[in-house]
């Protein structure tokens, strides 16, 4: 039986129409988010991206009635995410990712909890890869994923495993909540606002290294990244040097 669930990502409402097995989307909701500027009748434009298969349709109770909507299944999200160059398909993802679609597949739906002391109970990691496998298992058997989509999904995993390492060294009363532990510089620009073309970048990134081994005497840590519609090795860096990137990347884009 489908759920019919509201949540906010910022100010946006999203609707929540499917069930643990098949998770399901009001394709508009999600069209809303990545293109906040597009009228209603370009909606269809974005989501001819998506391939069939990946799209359903489902009568649906709305102000005006009952009203048969566009749905995105969980593949179908994720291709009009990957496509997407709005600064929020990062930020948008990564909230689905780590909040979202583990809630449901646990509780058949999502919600958000209302503020109280008693500390909220976080998915192992474990559980985390297995909701990611679950998604790649279905992107296999639907004909793949593309190259920044598994770039993401790679970084999440990644991040995962660091995150399960740090917490040995916690109690088990005081878990941190979930973040991202590593960023590109190209991420970093987009989660603060901007977005840096080819050559602002090389200058954020070499900004940025040189303050990095100035404290710590070695260069940045590499990773495979998606950029600039290639994969290539760049710098990343972790929550407890943002400081550098974040100054070098102020000091480059200014208020633009």
């Amino acid at each position: 039986m489908s759920n019919l669930s509201i949540f906010t990502f910022e100010t946006q409402q999203v609707r929540f129409v499917g069930t643990e097995e098949k998770p399901e989307w009001i394709a508009a909701d999600i069209v809303a988010i990545l293109y906040p500027t597009a009228s209603r009748a370009s909606y269809s434009k974005y989501l001819s991206k998506v391939p069939s298969q990946w799209k359903d349709k489902k009568q649906i109770l709305t102000p005006g009635g009952k009203q048969k909507l566009t749905t995105l299944l969980e593949p179908g999200l994720y291709c009009l995410i990957g496509r997407s160059d709005s600064s929020l398909a990062v930020p948008f993802q990564e909230w689905l990712y780590e909040e979202v679609i583990p809630s449901i597949r646990k509780t058949g739906s999502y919600s958000v909890a209302e503020k109280s002391p008693s500390i909220p109970t976080l998915l192992s990691a474990r559980e985390e890869l297995e909701t990611i496998r679950l998604g790649m298992n279905l992107f296999v058997e639907l004909g793949g994923c593309d190259d920044r989509t598994k770039i993401l999904l790679k970084d999440r995993v990644r991040n995962i495993l660091l995150a399960d390492r740090l917490q040995l060294s916690q109690t088990p009363n005081q878990p941190e909540p979930t973040r991202r532990l590593e960023y590109p510089v190209s991420d970093r620009a987009i989660h603060l606002g901007y977005r840096p073309n080819n050559q602002q970048l090389q200058q954020i990134g070499k900004q940025a290294s040189l303050l990095y081994q100035d404290k710590h005497g070695i260069k940045p840590v590499r990773r495979e990244q998606f950029v600039g519609g290639t994969t290539r090795m760049v710098n990343v860096y972790g929550s407890d040097d943002l400081e550098f990137l974040d100054r070098a990347i102020f000091a480059v884009m200014g208020d633009s």
